[in-house]
């Protein structure tokens, strides 16, 4: 008699699970892939070049050699405190309004019509542009072409990057 209430009581068990569709009657063929939207970039070379750049997470991920949680930083969705993260390909740099990501070649900002990130982009075009020119061999004076007329002549590109995005996250915090 318990076994006929059972029976009644509970709803038949599918002969396999393998031959039905996980969700019956829903059709997920048209939904987008979570975290993996494009977004856009702005791309800042070691010679001072920019462009904007299109390219998910996924491309980010293996172009700096990140994992996904490093980018979480990243998004501009959530609130995380400042952080600087040192990886062995990159430095994922999150302070204030600067959200970067800086390699040996090339520094990834998430596009914005922030004022903060134009600032950044801005700074570190004038600085490369400023080694560009002081090392040319058209430079007229020894000590403008070889002695070291900034403080940070020497520094590898991802130094300089990084003491840019620190000076305008000082300059942020300062004007509070």
């Amino acid at each position: 008699m318990a076994s006929n209430l059972k029976e009644r009581l509970l709803p038949p068990k599918p002969a396999t699970a393998a031959n039905r569709p996980l969700f019956q009657g829903l059709d997920l063929s048209g939904l987008k892939k979570r975290g993996h939207g494009v977004r856009s970039w702005i791309r800042i070379d070691s010679s001072g070049d920019s462009q904007v750049v299109e390219l998910d997470k996924l491309a980010v991920m293996r172009r700096c050699d990140l994992p996904a949680r490093d980018l979480r930083l990243l998004d501009p969705l959530f609130v995380y405190p400042s952080t600087i993260l040192g990886r062995e390909k990159a430095i994922v740099v999150n302070l204030e309004h600067i959200r970067c990501i800086i390699t040996a070649d090339e520094v990834l900002l998430l596009n914005s019509l922030d004022s903060y990130v134009i600032q950044y982009v801005v700074e570190l075009q004038r600085r490369l542009g400023f080694e560009r020119r002081s090392f040319s061999p058209s430079a007229n004076n020894f000590e403008d072409g070889f002695g070291g007329s900034s403080p940070t002549d020497g520094l590898p590109f991802e130094f300089r990057a990084l003491e840019v995005a620190l000076e305008l996250a000082c300059t942020f915090l300062d004007s509070q």
